[in-house]
């Protein structure tokens, strides 16, 4: 028999998809691995695959900046943000812990691109946190790596 949270996560997913449907998440998120042939990370040539995350229909996550003090309180740099939440798997639905955390081998890297009105070709960012603690949702907290942060 599931549980409450589990008998939740259907409806949460959906009603979390209300505001894509309406226009109001202009960004998309994919979990990119990189896998590169050199000896080393960096060295050689990269393959990248990538798994975008959705909620209920295809629709993306909310993505949200944050402000400078919850950068200088959290350590992190201009341009962090937070994804999120995003509803855990459920039958016909939700997103796998390991499409967030992949298990990684030697010569593989994991980002998150973001793609939106900021980052039209894609921005990577590192997750620096990753919260699992909810029965209903987890949440990323991601660092630009590449691109000049909004």
């Amino acid at each position: 028999m599931p549980t409450l949270a589990e008998s939740l996560r259907p409806l949460v997913a959906s009603i979390r998809a209300i505001p894509g449907q309406m226009g109001l998440r202009p960004y998309s998120v994919a979990i990119v691995v990189g896998t590169w042939s050199g000896a080393y990370v960096g060295r050689e040539s990269k393959t990248e695959s990538a798994i975008t995350i959705t909620e209920a229909n295809g629709q993306p996550p909310k993505v949200r900046f944050l402000n400078a003090e919850e950068i200088a309180v959290g350590g992190l740099q201009k341009g962090s943000c937070t994804i999120g939440p995003i509803t855990p798997a459920f039958p016909g639905g939700g997103t796998l812990f390991t499409n967030i955390k992949p298990a990684l081998v030697d010569g593989q890297t994991v980002h998150v691109r973001i793609t939106g009105p900021e980052f039209p070709d894609g921005g990577l960012f590192k997750i620096t946190a990753f919260d699992t603690d909810h029965a209903i949702h987890y949440m990323l907290t991601c660092e630009p790596t590449e691109l000049t942060p909004p």
